[in-house]
């Protein structure tokens, strides 16, 4: 019977928002935001943070939730997953950004239903439709997808390029899928000189002939990466009575 964990990665150190896991809104630190909607949305069979710093897990902890001690040699957020999810007997791992407070719960609920049907070859992840500011801005990631809603290609520059209007452009968001073979395939493969160059993991997959499946959601995203993107979700928070 398939079984499906969502792991949580969360570091301390962040370029543009250091300590961002632990930055209370209403009372209540933006990884527990995280945890909380995974848990809200009925999605996952088991749901864990997957941290390299005592006081994230600690505040997991308090809060009700399960979080996982991980190295902190750790590359990438996908590596942290790893770890993480070998301490589980699971059949399908999702990873979910720290960051990411607001995801609709019917996407999780999708994207968990639809991971179940992907093979050992395969990713699952999710875009949706960006507009013309998005597109044009290097933090939003774009993905190219064929008419079978299958990754060809994730750039930070604003692809595709339209000499005639009519290509829909989609924004990447940070969500991954795997089986549990899948997820040890990506790991054992070095990074990617795409990879590097764009500094967007995913592209390791792409680069070593895996599969990326995209689901087509359209949703108002929130990824706290800024301290202005901070602002917006305390304002959001405040605006809908989450929190205490």
């Amino acid at each position: 019977m398939a079984c499906v964990l969502c792991v949580i990665p969360a570091r301390f150190g962040s370029t543009r928002l250091p300590g961002k896991p632990l930055e209370k809104i209403a009372g209540v630190a933006l990884i527990v935001h995280v945890y909380n909607n995974a848990v809200s949305s009925q999605a996952f069979d088991e749901i864990c943070v997957a941290t390299d710093d005592e006081r994230i897990a600690d505040e997991v902890r308090s809060a009700g939730g399960k979080a996982e001690m991980t190295g902190r040699g750790h590359v990438s957020g996908t590596d942290r997953v790893f770890e993480a999810a070998a301490r589980f007997p699971c059949t399908h791992v999702v990873n979910l950004q720290g960051d990411e407070p607001r995801i609709p719960g019917d996407l999780l609920r999708e994207f968990s239903t639809t991971l179940k049907r992907i093979d050992d070859n395969y990713l699952l992840t999710v875009v949706s439709h960006a507009t013309i500011e998005e597109k044009k801005d290097p933090a939003v990631v774009k993905a190219v997808i064929d008419r079978r809603k299958e990754a060809l290609y994730f750039s930070r520059a604003p692809i595709p390029f339209e000499r005639e209007e009519g290509a829909p452009c989609y924004k990447h968001t940070g969500i991954y899928g795997f089986t549990v073979q899948s997820l040890k395939r990506f790991c054992a493969f070095r990074e990617g000189v795409l990879e590097h160059a764009e500094r967007l993991e995913q592209l390791r997959a792409l680069e070593n002939g895996m599969k990326i499946r995209c689901l087509v959601y359209d949703y108002d995203a929130i990824a706290v990466d800024t301290p202005e993107d901070l602002e917006r979700f305390r304002l959001q928070v405040a605006g809908n009575g989450y929190g205490t």
